[in-house]
């Protein structure tokens, strides 16, 4: 059976031993495209997370970044949150945005916590928070740090007398020696003797009814399925998991696999654990891989019970462990500690072995070509080309007015594109359209509607049409939210060998219209007036932050926080401004605009600077100077940190050619503010390579009075970062 789309729905420890098999073993991954959904870019490995919690182990060093590992494994990486699955259309239905086709899934989406009745008392949401997900209940626990020092403070509750509510009352004790903690357990007897020694050795009230009193609760009861697989049309077992065959596929659904804690295999129950989960990555990577070669799948059949280790931190002493098998306990010992602390690293340095072999690409600067607008042609073969052709002075606006559509309307029209920028067609399509739309915005005009040209990689027709509808997709729904339409296009199918994931093999480009109601509104580069400020609308940095994670070498979350920010449409900013102009008819709120791209901010300052004073010299006036004050440049999390280790995007050497212009001749000048130049040397040269970098879905800039540019810095999101002199 050819496998044309295997979909791995969820990021659980099952799949990311799948993919890290493949990333190690090309040669052994199902050929056809492959796509990794999961709502989050990394996952916690689950073993070690009470370890982050009494602070034994960083959050870092427990992360599995699986859209890098998704992307090393040639495997293309979707961030979504799964509602369902339409198992006669087969498609995996996503929130927010379209569903995913597929001819193979395997689900390994795990559990959430059970959150019965009697966990949440009325009144109490803010306080009560489950353990799953872990980044949300760390987030709790790290906000309740503030009375770990007290002890007259309220008692931290925990309900669930399990393994992980154990676990995780000794990691809090570690964590906060003085505070009062409780843990609720329906029954004491339950518990063995020497573990309820220890609790109570440690000073960990243990309670079988609720407090009268409102605490701080994090709640361990146990796990149960998601809504959308309890109303789904699988045979279920008791607590909800999807009942399988001893190859993983679904009851009565060849084409379906599930694994991890969201399925069992009939007839041989087990409790959740990531015991079995990470036992079961083998014998599913070798039977996704058999039938897509059309053989037949081997049976797996798993241990009943698993021995587990239960951690205990002292504060002060040597860690020690339980060990337990069934309804056996025996310890705690220091030796089963090390034997935990020895497993865990183990699994982990698993994944840390593909950061290593990326280190040593990246010392041998055998780095990856950036992506994104980064991929535009530098700025001097560009504008030698345009300056052959006698076109150089179509270029000084970003968007190119072609006619008056009536008294009141006028429509301008630019474009733009790249190859993917990342391996989600859907998300990539969006980062387009906004990216484009940001010509538009930059005139200050609101966009109507945008033709498309999409070129494909070459294969087979069903995987040419779900890539298209994905993309697609993306640039309608960015279209969408401006009152705009996608009226057409044409699409190409490439030429070059496809590689995977394929979806990085797309490039596309978008024409987009816009208008504007008076032509008086119209924003140029030019126009700049002395004592104008200067304000940016988002911050830098996203190309070296890209450079950094196709080279393997920047943290999920950072990279998660830049992608939110470049998801955001900034057309409802542009309103704002043309609402002020509304108000105030006989006044310019904007004298000069553009959008940072691929020539980074000094660049396309350079261009608004040159063709303010070009204005300046014809009427015999002295050339402006621009002021930008360093200390005030918006710059997205970790990007310096990055800066330091080398990292750059491809364009960023080529653009260094407008540092020119921080001497500059008379009619080109910048000057850079900053505080204490001796003591801030290397803050210096940092800002330098941040000014050159290119920006994909960059920020605006305007240059303003004084009067507006309060106005606009209240409402936001508009920062200071310089002003004309």
């Amino acid at each position: 059976m050819f496998s044309d789309h295997l979909v791995l729905a969820g990021g659980g420890h099952t799949h990311a031993l799948v993919l890290l098999r493949w990333v190690m073993n090309p040669k052994l991954k199902p050929a056809g495209m492959i796509t990794l959904v999961n709502k989050s870019s990394s996952t916690i490995y689950s073993g070690m997370f009470p370890g982050v919690v009494a602070g034994k182990y960083k959050i870092d060093e427990i992360l599995i970044d699986l859209r890098s590992l998704a992307s090393k494994a040639g495997v293309s990486f979707v961030m979504a949150e799964i509602e369902g699955i339409d198992t006669k259309k087969k498609k995996l239905i996503l929130a927010g945005r379209p569903e995913i086709e597929y001819s193979l899934l395997s689900l390994n989406v795990g559990t959430k916590t059970n959150l019965n009745s009697k966990s949440l008392i009325r009144g109490d949401k803010d306080l009560a928070v489950p353990i799953k997900p872990f980044f949300e209940s760390y987030k709790f626990i790290v906000g309740q740090d503030i009375h770990k020092d007290n002890p007259s403070a309220k008692p931290f509750l925990i309900i669930g007398g399990g393994f992980a509510g154990i676990e995780i009352a000794f990691a809090l004790r570690k964590r906060w020696p003085e505070r009062s903690i409780l843990i609720k357990v329906k029954s004491q007897r339950k518990l063995s003797k020497n573990l309820l020694k220890k609790l109570t050795d440690l000073k960990i009230e243990i309670i079988e009814k609720d407090p009268s009193v409102l605490y701080p609760k994090l709640i361990c009861t146990g796990n149960t399925s998601f809504e959308w697989i309890k109303d789904s049309v699988f045979t279920l077992d008791e607590d909800g998991r999807i009942l399988t065959e001893k190859t993983f596929q679904v009851l009565n659904f060849p084409e379906l696999f599930a694994v991890g804690d969201c399925g069992v295999i009939k007839d041989h129950p087990r409790p959740s654990s990531g015991v079995w989960a990470v036992r079961s990555a083998k014998p599913l990577a070798k039977n996704l891989e058999r039938i897509n070669k059309g053989l037949k799948l081997k049976e797996w059949k798993p241990q009943r019970k698993a021995i587990q280790l239960l951690d205990i931190n002292y504060v002060n002493k040597k860690s020690k462990a339980f060990i337990s098998w069934s309804q056996l306990m025996i310890g705690p010992f220091d030796f089963l500690s090390r034997l935990k602390e020895s497993i865990d690293k183990k699994f982990v340095s698993k994944f840390n072995q593909i950061q290593d072999i990326d280190k040593e690409m990246f010392a041998k600067k055998d780095m990856i070509k950036c992506r994104g607008c980064a991929a535009k042609l530098a700025s001097a073969p560009l504008s030698k080309a345009l300056k052959k052709l006698d076109l150089i002075e179509s270029s000084i606006d970003d968007s190119i007015n072609i006619g008056i559509l009536n008294s009141s309307k006028t429509l301008i029209q630019s474009v733009d594109g790249f190859p993917s920028l990342i391996s989600d067609p859907w998300l990539n399509g969006r980062f387009l359209a906004f990216h484009s739309c940001s010509d538009i915005w930059a005139c200050g005009g609101s966009v109507i509607s945008a033709q498309s040209v999409v070129n494909l990689p070459s294969l087979p027709n069903n995987l040419q049409q779900e890539l298209l509808f994905q993309v697609l997709e993306g640039i309608n729904s960015a279209l969408t939210i401006q009152g705009a339409k996608l009226i057409g296009g044409h699409t190409l199918e490439s030429r070059n060998i496809s590689e995977e994931p394929f979806s990085l093999g797309i490039e596309s480009s978008l024409t987009v219209n816009g208008i504007i109601d008076d032509n008086h509104n119209f924003w140029s580069k030019g126009g700049m007036k002395k004592g104008d400020q200067i304000l940016i609308s988002r911050s830098l940095g996203t190309g070296i932050i890209f450079s950094a994670f196709m080279n393997g070498q920047v943290k999920p979350y950072i990279l998660d926080s830049v992608l939110k920010e470049m998801n955001k449409s900034q057309h409802e900013t542009i309103n704002y401004i043309n609402q002020l102009t509304n108000l105030y008819p006989s006044s310019k709120i904007i004298n000069a605009c553009t959008d940072i791209t691929g020539f980074g901010l000094l660049g396309h300052l350079s261009e608004m600077l040159e063709s303010t004073n070009s204005d300046q010299l014809k009427m015999n006036l002295e050339p402006l100077k621009i002021i930008l004050e360093l200390d005030h440049i918006p710059v997205y999390n970790g990007v310096k940190e990055l800066i330091d280790k080398g990292f750059e995007s491809t364009l960023a050497p080529s653009n260094e050619i407008f540092l020119r212009n921080i001497e500059g001749d008379e009619n080109l000048r910048f000057e850079l503010l900053y505080n204490d130049f001796t003591a801030n040397i290397s803050f210096y040269k940092t800002m330098l390579k941040i000014l050159v970098d290119p920006q994909t879905c960059g920020p605006l800039v305007v240059s303003c009075s004084s009067i507006y540019s309060e106005k606009l810095i209240q409402q936001g999101p508009w920062i200071k970062i310089g002003f004309i002199s």
